[in-house]
């Protein structure tokens, strides 16, 4: 890029062009020889404060006008330990503080955790309750009994039916499924449909993913029907129980999802039948491993990069359509290993039919061996997922709505209600007031009198606990402490509102409602080459208990600065100095702007590759600090806009003009480029390619 003169105003002039463009009110400028005064966003206004993108600035988000400010809080590591690590495993010490910062202490564990393997998966036999249950499903099978798995309609419990159903085709079980409809059901076992499976013959019923809270129905049908609970809350007692939390389970491993221990239980199977190892399916048990998100670390890690390796080789017939009708697989495409790509392209489609339609849909999918079906199914549910994000936008307007109407947005624990709301989205709509607020959200829908409500919270606040301490207003409820359900008579919610609100005041502070960014190390960006990025891809999967990291840089300076999309949502801007200049992109950044050209600033991000005419480093930002310290003066600015003119006698390159400013002036360089972006602005001087 190269800079010119544009014409030739006088820096003294500045005043008439800031009248004109930005419709001031006429204020003097320091005369030469005055104080020094602060130096503005982009240099232009030397004298009005305008607010920016810190600590304490005012952002709208959805139709709230919110703080949007967080805490940085960075992740402190012993010095000597990551030296230590570095040392021992070869890597850099800014990599090894990633590794110590996920329990990694060691080469081995370096190792184990990097590159994990199916061959370091525990023995299943480990599990409590393993040898009953296979013993039970081996004997039905080869009696010909009639089994039916009885699972839940979220991703978890799809992906746990479709793993246990494939693996007891694969043993020549007659085996059948069964999921409740979320609406009419609900969740867990009941006992009108399990009366009917057995009267339909089935003997052996095998839960995934949900039974837990059924103790008094399984006792009520011993006899009549024999029942195996696989799931990954605490259990009742029944025929088997495949659960690692038990007290006594010797399974090493505690946090698998559903699907982990329907896997576990097809590999004791196997192993039990035919004495082998057994991986079939193992790219469901990571679908719905990062859909439940469990923590990825451990063996769920092994599922989870193990399966990831598969997607695109896959024999289930449905995944891969999928994959395909989400739009994950290009031209260039030759993996998938981030779990984001799962999340947010897989999951929310799965999801979908169960929240809106019937998730038997979801397990049709991946139990099909016809690609025609598969397509058919997967393309539906495509459609299916569409037609929920529609709902949920229409309920988050109308939540937005109610909440300005009932002048809650300050409340310390939004409690938001409204008529015939869909059931399946009111979690997502509080997910995302939640965002907005970062404070606990309960978002009630009202049919025939009765509400039901599904709730969001934040670490500080229990919510699980909130309800319990509000119980006597409530039909029933449950859940754990970020995430509940609940029910509610329609004349008992205002003063469920004005009750939770009171308790959450005495449990919250404000600080507790400020977002924390976990910061892993503060990093020059001059040190974010290509090489090191791409090594950042050996911690994926990225997930629960093994974030992706995030990383601050200070001192900063934007170079450009600019809004970005149809929509004029997102934003984009430029840094560095000179030719290093490095991408930066805040998606959704809403207003006031985050940084101005010439701001020096202090960032926090996620460094990602973007592949544009090469490959090279890109910035995805969580939140940005501007410095505010620098001065400047009116002497300043005539002697470098004098300088600029004996220069720029023709167009010269950015960088030379700069190096030339700087060489035998004494002026210093982030000044220079401070002025460089008031005269651009000016249009005192333009750049060009």
């Amino acid at each position: 890029k190269s800079y010119q003169l544009s014409h030739s105003l006088q820096v003294l002039q500045c005043r008439w062009v800031l009248r004109q463009r930005f419709l001031l009110p006429y204020v003097p400028l320091p005369g030469i020889g005055s104080a020094n005064v602060p130096a503005m966003k982009l240099g232009l206004d030397m004298v009005f404060e305008t607010h920016g993108f810190c600590n304490c600035r005012l952002q709208k988000r959805g139709v709230f006008l919110v703080p949007e400010s967080y805490r940085w809080e960075c992740i402190k590591q012993e010095s000597a330990g990551v030296k230590q690590l570095a040392a021992e495993t070869g890597y850099p010490e800014v990599f090894a503080g990633l590794l110590a910062a996920r329990g990694v202490h060691n080469k081995e564990e370096a190792q184990r955790f990097l590159y994990p393997s199916e061959k370091n998966m525990y023995d299943p036999f480990l599990m409590k309750g393993m040898p009953e249950a296979v013993d039970r499903i081996l004997r039905a099978i080869d009696g010909r009994e009639k089994i039916v798995i009885y699972g839940d309609y979220d991703v978890d419990g799809i992906t746990s039916t479709s793993i246990l159903y494939r693996g007891l085709k694969s043993l020549k079980a007659d085996v059948g499924f069964y999921i409740p409809h979320r609406e009419s059901e609900g969740y867990g076992l009941n006992a009108k449909a399990v009366e009917k499976l057995a009267n339909d013959g089935f003997k052996l019923l095998i839960t995934v993913d949900c039974g837990i809270s059924s103790a008094d129905l399984i006792k009520e049908f011993q006899g009549k029907i024999d029942i195996i609970v696989t799931d990954h809350h605490m259990p009742p007692q029944c025929i088997a129980v495949l659960n690692p939390h038990q007290s006594d389970c010797g399974y090493p491993y505690k946090e698998l999802a559903g699907c982990g221990v329907a896997f576990t239980l097809c590999r004791g199977l196997m192993l039990k039948k035919y004495g082998v190892s057994y991986t079939d399916n193992i790219e469901l048990a990571a679908l719905g491993t990062i859909a439940d998100v469990v923590s990825l670390t451990g063996e769920n890690r092994i599922i989870v990069k193990e399966g990831m390796k598969r997607f695109l080789s896959t024999p289930v017939k449905g995944l891969f359509a999928l994959i395909q009708a989400a739009g994950l697989i290009k031209d260039t495409t030759q993996s998938i290993t981030h779990a984001d790509q799962i999340s947010f392209g897989l999951a929310p489609r799965l999801n979908a039919a169960g929240r809106i339609s019937h998730a038997k849909e979801g397990v049709e999918l991946m139990i099909t061996d016809s690609t025609q079906e598969a397509q058919q199914l997967a393309e539906r549910l495509c459609s299916t997922n569409v037609t929920r994000r529609e709902i949920e936008k229409d309920i988050c307007t109308q939540a937005e709505e109610r909440i300005k109407q009932l002048g809650i947005e300050k409340d310390m624990a939004i409690v938001v209600d409204g008529p015939n709301w869909h059931p399946g989205v009111i979690g997502i709509v509080a997910s995302r007031i939640l965002d907005e607020l970062h404070r606990p959200v309960l978002v009630i829908t009202v049919n025939d009198g009765i509400g039901k409500g599904s709730c969001r919270s934040i670490p500080a606040f229990n919510i699980y606990e909130a309800l319990a301490a509000q119980s006597d207003l409530l039909i029933q409820f449950g859940g754990h402490k970020m995430a509940a359900g609940f029910s509610i008579k329609a004349e008992n919610i205002e003063e469920f509102r004005k009750r939770m609100n009171e308790y959450a005041k005495e449990h919250l502070t404000e600080e507790d409602c400020i977002p924390v960014l976990d910061i892993e190390e503060v990093i020059p960006v001059e040190k974010l080459t290509v090489d090191f990025v791409k090594s950042l891809d050996l911690l994926e999967p990225c997930g629960c208990d093994n974030p992706k990291p995030l990383f601050a840089s200070n001192n900063i300076f934007v170079e450009t600065a600019r809004y970005i999309g149809a929509d004029k949502r997102h934003f984009k801007c430029q840094l560095g100095k000179n030719s290093d200049l490095i991408d930066a992109i805040f998606w959704g950044a809403g207003e006031p702007q985050p940084c101005r050209a010439g701001d020096n600033i202090n960032i926090v991000f996620e460094p990602e590759i973007h592949e544009w005419y090469g490959e090279h480093v890109q910035l995805i930002c969580k939140d940005i600090r501007v410095d505010k310290k620098r001065i400047i003066t009116r002497d300043f600015l005539a002697d470098v806009y004098r300088k600029i003119r004996s220069i720029l006698r023709e167009p010269r390159l950015a960088e030379d003009v700069k190096r030339l400013l700087t060489e035998g002036t004494g002026f210093d360089a982030a000044d220079i480029d401070i002025a460089l972006a008031v005269f651009e602005e000016l249009r005192l001087i333009s750049r060009y390619n």
